[in-house]
């Protein structure tokens, strides 16, 4: 199932401006790299956050935020909030959120693409 361009659109209209940003095929959707690491992506017709660890659901004060269990497992610090919770207002705050978490970390710089080569005995 294909993820939901209308709240992709609204995560990069969000992220818009930033020169650190990279968008990438994940879990069957798309994920928002942010220096390096994950902030946030859409995954079907939810808005996937990553957050600290600690962060309950609650904290989140959307009532269509869940605790993220991709592949039937809760994953700490992972959260799912679904289309109904998406509107405008919930995504800029919710992505600022995430946004604020990925640039707490040590940023990492973008792998490079490695082609493996096998030696040739001549």
């Amino acid at each position: 199932m294909p993820y939901s361009e209308q709240i992709a659109g609204q995560v990069r209209r969000v992220l818009a401006g930033r020169t650190d940003v990279i968008e990438k095929a994940m879990f069957g959707g798309v994920t928002f790299m942010v220096a390096g690491n994950m902030c946030c992506g859409v995954h079907r017709d939810d808005l996937i956050l990553r957050l600290d660890p600690s962060t309950r659901v609650e904290e989140l004060g959307n009532r269509h935020a869940r605790i993220w269990d991709f592949m039937k497992r809760p994953m700490p610090g992972m959260f799912a909030v679904a289309a109904e919770g998406c509107a405008k207002q919930d995504v800029d705050r919710l992505v600022n959120i995430a946004l604020q978490k990925a640039l707490s970390m040590p940023a990492k710089a973008p792998r490079k693409k490695t082609t493996a080569r096998r030696s040739r005995a001549r």
